[in-house]
């Protein structure tokens, strides 16, 4: 049973996974395809694309262990809030350059046997094209050679009117892993980074087209 599974460690968490659960099940067709491609343990990194605030939520809804994710800065300046997703595993992450502080934790988390959810694109996308994914997860995959969960999400701009006429479809697709030996075949360089994260980018093109 997952309320008893290992793979949540706290209690808040598990709540409110049951939460989200329900609430997209009531108001919400809502498919996902391929949860098994997730192991329920071990150091991993979720790959997704980004198209609204709430996938960071959404996705962890999907996944049946906890994850940690990566939250804007700005997030953290209100004491409530900063509390809330800190308990839910969110650490900070500083917009507009690199933060170093924010991928170290990352690694920590991994070497915790930790799933870090990221999004390779670094920002939401305004369409329905993915905008070319930033060198970051590609450098975290590759130095930590953890694998990576490629997932393609649908539907999670939607609107307070469409949730409560009810039959919005949300759509997500987990891909095969990108093993470590795939990984370590990059080398361990800016121009290994970039390439690993087109190639993330890629297999998450590759679940959109499935549909």
């Amino acid at each position: 049973m997952i309320w008893e599974s290992r793979a949540f460690n706290s209690r808040a968490y598990r709540l409110t996974w049951y939460g989200l659960n329900l609430c997209f099940r009531g108001f919400f067709r809502w498919k996902v395809e391929g949860r098994e491609m997730v192991p329920q343990e071990g150091p991993l990194i979720i790959a997704s694309n980004h198209i609204a605030l709430i996938d960071p939520l959404y996705v962890g809804a999907c996944v049946r262990r906890e994850i940690s994710f990566m939250a804007k800065k700005e997030l953290f300046g209100f004491p409530p809030l900063r509390a809330l997703i800190t308990c839910h595993n969110a650490f900070p992450i500083r917009r507009g350059g690199w933060d170093s502080q924010a991928f170290k934790t990352a690694g920590d988390k991994l070497r915790q046997n930790l799933a870090v959810l990221m999004f390779p694109e670094g920002t939401r996308s305004r369409t329905d094209e993915f905008l070319e994914p930033k060198p970051g997860i590609g450098l975290l995959a590759r130095q930590q050679l953890v694998p990576v969960i490629p997932c393609f999400i649908r539907g999670t701009d939607f609107g307070w009117r469409q949730m409560l006429a009810g039959g919005h479809q949300l759509t997500t697709r987990f891909g095969r892993p990108i093993t470590v030996p795939e990984i370590g075949s990059f080398p361990d360089d800016k121009s290994g980074y970039v390439g690993l994260s087109r190639l993330i980018m890629q297999r998450i093109a590759e679940l959109k087209d499935k549909g």
